[in-house]
């Protein structure tokens, strides 16, 4: 069960952090959106990802259809099985795919990079069933290889099936489920590897494809720097939306070297303004906060790459074969998100830097959405204050004019003259009830003395 009035929660926490650290003010820049316009997900969960701790989240264990973000777990997969330089062909099946398409050629190799892209950036279907049918050679056994992957780094709650996340009547096996917990841990193991985070984070990305088309990628993300919903410190992660799960947000960001991780399911809208507002909620929390007591499992990413080293180190001192897959990687606590951050990246973090040498302005609990949050907020609550009174002194000048002209009609008012004198009068004249009468002469005395 939901618990009530969420939204306002998440918002008091925010004005709270602003409150607190709010000594000056800085310009103002596009937010995802004001805490008034918080949407009401199906599940939801903010995760500090180097230490994995759970901060804040709800339903975090229900299986949910996730739409596009399951791609984050058809990523993971692929580069555990292909290694980078390797390339990816589509049948028909993958070409015709229902939109978003690339517009993959059948039965033309293309490079895994360009696939990732394709898929992490504007969520291309068609490069998710490409990769999904080169690795597992069918979707079946593709769909093996993402159960071996998701038992491989620890989730519990998923079911996962459709490479692309899809769930109607044309998916694989009516689409995968997954929650938010599972999600986390997905996104997690995620940002260890730069073949996948780097197009997470990348605004925007042109190509030639191997046919000669030109293609320049936008980031479906638009809390992205340049993104148009831009979030302070974000770096991805991933989108999603199909009419039976609704709106779904992966939403990574970074401050002062801590990463947390918000994941939304079942938004009615953009997804934005939540995911916005659980990050800000986590990052206005201590760095050693407990948070709920939930903490997500090591991460475990095992990369074909890495694996291919391990064997070729190993080979050269006369050693045998690394099998392929039994390698489990576990990463310190503190996750490197980037190896060499993309342009978008280090443009945000340049932005950043240059915000709180020059302002004094942190981009933690001083951080200038917060600030213009907590102006909103007061300006809102004065106005609100003027309102009631005004219609205050309006009502007493109304009841002691009330009160006036009832004295006037009983006559308890008083009388100088024959008339009220009790300022303006509202109405005919009323006739006083208290008579005044001129004062009698003396009788004269005609008599003489």
């Amino acid at each position: 069960m939901r618990r009530p009035h969420r939204a306002a929660a998440l918002a008091g926490a925010v004005l709270l952090a602003a409150t607190i650290g709010a000594a000056s003010v800085a310009p103002a820049v596009t937010g995802a959106s004001s805490a008034a316009a918080l949407a009401s997900p199906a599940a939801d969960i903010v995760v500090d990802a180097g230490s994995g701790r759970v901060l804040v989240g709800d339903a975090i264990h229900t299986p949910l259809h996730p739409a596009s973000t399951a791609k984050i777990m058809t990523a993971l997969t692929a580069v555990e099985r292909l290694c980078p330089g390797a390339t990816v062909t589509a049948n028909a099946r993958d070409a015709a795919v229902e939109t978003m398409r690339i517009g993959l050629p059948v039965n033309k190799p293309w490079p895994f990079d360009q696939m990732m892209a394709s898929m992490m950036m504007v969520s291309a279907n068609d490069a998710a069933y490409a990769i999904a049918e080169t690795v597992g050679g069918s979707l079946d056994g593709f769909a093996n290889d993402l159960a071996a992957t998701a038992h491989q780094l620890g989730l519990r709650d998923s079911t996962l099936s459709d490479p692309a996340g899809l769930d109607d009547n044309t998916s694989f096996r009516g689409g995968p489920t997954m929650s938010a917990y599972d999600l986390a841990i997905a996104t997690r193991n995620a940002l260890t590897v730069p073949d996948i985070a780097r197009w997470a984070a990348m605004h925007e990305y042109s190509f030639v494809d191997p046919s000669g088309v030109s293609h320049h990628l936008v980031n479906h993300n638009r809390m992205l720097p340049g993104g148009g919903n831009d979030y302070p410190g974000a770096i991805g992660f991933k989108t999603g939306f199909t009419s039976r799960a609704q709106h779904t947000l992966v939403a990574v960001a970074t401050r002062n070297g801590r990463t947390l991780i918000a994941v939304v399911l079942g938004v009615p809208d953009s997804g934005y303004a939540e995911a916005a507002s659980l990050l800000d909620a986590g990052f206005a929390t201590p760095a050693n906060a407990p948070g709920t007591g939930v903490t997500l499992p090591a991460v475990a990413v095992s990369q074909c790459s890495d694996r291919a080293a391990d064997q070729s180190a190993f080979a050269k001192l006369g050693g045998a074969a690394v099998t392929t897959g039994s390698s489990v990687v576990t990463v310190p606590a503190s996750i490197p998100v980037l190896d060499s951050p993309p342009p978008a990246a280090t443009a945000s973090a340049r932005t950043e830097s240059a915000s709180a040498n020059g302002a004094h302005h942190s981009s933690g609990l001083l951080s200038t959405r917060n600030i213009v949050v907590l102006l909103l907020l007061v300006a809102a609550a004065l106005i609100a204050v003027r309102r009631r009174a005004v219609k205050r002194q309006r009502a007493i000048r109304l009841a002691r004019r009330r009160q006036r002209i009832s004295a006037m009609r009983s006559g308890g008012l008083p009388v100088v003259d024959g008339r009220y004198r009790a300022g303006t009068r509202i109405g005919p004249p009323v006739e006083s009830h208290v008579r005044v009468h001129s004062a009698r002469r003396p009788a004269r005395n005609h008599g003489r003395s």
